[in-house]
């Protein structure tokens, strides 16, 4: 069988590059690889490939960006796009910038070889169902470059400037997948170094509108952080942002489908991505955020308490019934280090007789055994504890994330007793008053 090109598969994991290559070697088509968007267009002029055959989620340049740009060059070359990690919408959009077919991982080597037949016209090619659904009219603006960023964090720091911490970033790009846990929808992030003075944003897959995760665009705080600008919203932000905050990282795109994925309820595994990536100091004024003044609020049983301190400390307290029971933690955040080790590992949780009516309200539609602790009558059902007060190193997990939504540390002392997301939020915007 012969090509006028080879087939140039991208993707960044090795794995699925070489696998691609051996099943189209074995059918008789010559294959070229390309480990991320870059090199997959510094490859494009020279190999005038047949066909492209394209992954959704790279570090650098993701593949909407890479497939728009090849388009832009190439416009007469197909490209089929992939993922294990998309919803319906990135598919959509992939087609609309050009893509002549979009397939999912894990891979099928039937539909792959007919993705790949249609796309270069053979004979024998089956059309795929999901093609005409593809293919509504839906008005999809193509963006180019960085999207427009809010760097409001940095606007004002003279009120309550507290301790001068270095601007940071990430080193270089990142990938990350997973589920959501309440859209239960399949999730990925690409973490992406922004410059100093830009602060953290998320955006989706080559969308043109950046929200910031900012006290000022939190849309909703029910079971879990919210933000919102225009038709960007992204849910479950505290998880990572408790990472960010403990890392001090302070400029950083995010890229995401909606919903920031659950992994294993905790932030440990982006502590760990986070430490493999490394970091960049950057130059520029970022101080802590000083509260000199005590600042409160009480709803009901909750209550949350910003007083004087020389750091970040949080004084936790959680009563529940059996078998969870009172729970008292203390912790300083000083370094990441003993936040990976006491906070980190801590896992969202949850009880039993709360499932089905989270449900039905469209919440917790990702939970698994392995993504969240189960409470039942006589303790966990689903696994061990990490900690035998794992709920409240949780909720400290959760605050020091919600916390971080001024884009600066706090230098405080927290007292909190039953607070959750919404009273996090509360106590931002009475502080907030006072900036």
């Amino acid at each position: 069988m012969a090509h006028p090109g080879p087939i140039l598969i991208v993707d960044d994991e090795a794995s699925i590059r070489k696998s691609l290559e051996g099943v189209l070697s074995d059918e008789g088509y010559s294959c070229a690889l390309a480990s991320d968007g870059a090199d997959a267009l510094s490859q494009l002029e020279s190999l005038r490939p047949s066909l492209v055959i394209l992954d959704i989620w790279m570090p650098g340049m993701d593949g909407i960006e890479t497939l728009r740009r090849m388009k832009a060059a190439q416009p007469e070359t197909p490209v089929i796009m992939m993922s294990g990690h998309a919803t319906i919408s990135t598919a959509i959009k992939a087609t609309k910038v050009g893509a002549s077919d979009f397939i999912e991982k894990p891979l099928e080597l039937d539909v792959v070889l007919n993705a790949i037949r249609r796309a270069l016209g053979t004979e024998d090619a089956v059309r795929s169902p999901a093609s005409d659904e593809l293919a509504g009219s839906i008005d999809l603006r193509s963006p180019e470059g960085v999207p427009e960023l809010h760097p409001l964090v940095f606007e004002n720091q003279k009120k309550l400037s507290g301790a001068l911490m270095p601007q940071r970033t990430l080193a270089r790009s990142a990938v990350l997948y997973g589920q959501g846990l309440h859209s239960g929808k399949k999730s990925g992030l690409i973490f992406e170094p922004l410059r100093p003075n830009s602060g953290i944003h998320f955006v989706g897959v080559s969308d043109n509108r950046a929200v910031p995760a900012h006290l000022d665009f939190v849309e909703s705080t029910g079971y879990a952080t919210t933000i919102r600008l225009g038709t960007t919203h992204v849910a479950t932000i505290e998880h990572v942002m408790s990472a960010l905050n403990a890392y001090g990282v302070s400029n950083l795109l995010i890229k995401c489908n909606g919903e920031v994925p659950v992994l294993d309820g905790s932030s440990v595994e982006f502590c760990s991505l986070f430490e493999e990536v490394g970091f960049e100091n950057q130059i520029g004024d970022w101080h802590g955020i000083l509260v000199k003044d005590p600042v409160r609020i009480v709803a009901g049983k909750a209550s949350i308490r910003l007083e004087p301190c020389d750091a970040f400390e949080i004084d936790y307290t959680l009563e529940y019934p059996a078998p969870v029971g009172k729970q008292r933690f203390v912790f300083r955040l000083d370094d990441p280090a003993t936040y990976r080790k006491e906070i980190a590992p801590a896992r969202t949780f949850g009880f039993a007789r709360d499932i089905g009516l989270l449900q039905r309200q469209g919440l917790a539609l990702g939970g698994r055994f392995d993504n969240f602790v189960l409470f039942g009558e006589e303790g966990p059902i689903n696994d061990v504890l990490r900690f035998p007060d794992e709920p409240v190193r949780h909720k400290i997990m959760d605050m020091i994330g919600d916390l971080y939504l001024l884009g600066r540390r706090l230098q405080a002392r927290v007292v909190a007793h039953m607070t959750g997301h919404t009273q996090n939020i509360a106590v931002l915007k009475k502080l907030r008053i006072l900036m």
